[in-house]
């Protein structure tokens, strides 16, 4: 159980967070969907210990191995996909690589530098530095952004299959996203960050 306890973080005096508990559950898929700006991101990253709370404390993260995406795709651009995917595990083998890249709808695109793939095939390759790196919580701030129905559904498999042993917080203003994919929703409104559910 990862509990937060009374959480606050405001940036240049306005408050983020103010006063937030929540649990969350060892493993599962937790949606929490809310607006643009209400503070969802400011929670991943005070999960993933990118940031620091100014007050509360959150318990049950250390030890743990966390994979993070991003909103953004970070991806290296003068690295094509398949390094991009390598650099997060080393020792991953080529084979390892390509079926992950199949997996993802992008076969035969690992040899692409990231502004020869569309914004669809980035996204999808940032999803699969986490999926490669592993973990035992994955945080995915708006994973699926930019992807059509049908790719969707494809990206979502490995997470679904992965949220029976591990935590995965989904982070998304796609309310269908949420239903579709996670065990439990969570109502998000802010801020100051707000959380139902």
């Amino acid at each position: 159980m990862i509990l937060l306890d009374r959480l606050s973080k405001a940036y240049d005096g306005r408050p983020v967070l103010d006063q937030l508990s929540l649990s969350l559950p060892d493993r599962g898929i937790v949606a929490l969907k809310g607006p643009s700006g209400c503070g969802k991101t400011t929670l991943l990253r005070l999960l993933a210990g990118l940031d620091t709370p100014d007050s509360g404390s959150i318990e049950g993260m250390a030890g743990r191995r966390i994979s993070v995406v991003f909103q953004e795709d970070r991806l290296l651009p003068w690295r094509t996909a398949r390094d991009n995917l390598a650099l997060v595990r080393p020792e991953a083998t080529p084979a390892e690589i390509d079926r992950l890249l199949e997996t993802l709808g992008l076969k035969g695109e690992g040899d692409k530098f990231p502004d020869a793939l569309s914004g669809g095939m980035r996204r999808r390759v940032a999803v699969g530095r986490a999926l490669l790196y592993g973990g035992d919580i994955y945080l995915l701030d708006e994973p699926f952004t930019g992807l059509d129905p049908e790719t969707k559904a494809r990206v979502m498999q490995p997470f679904a299959a992965l949220g029976k042993e591990r935590l995965i917080l989904l982070i998304t203003h796609d309310a269908a996203e949420a239903e579709r994919l996670a065990g439990r929703v969570l109502t998000a409104s802010g801020p100051p960050l707000r959380v139902e559910g």
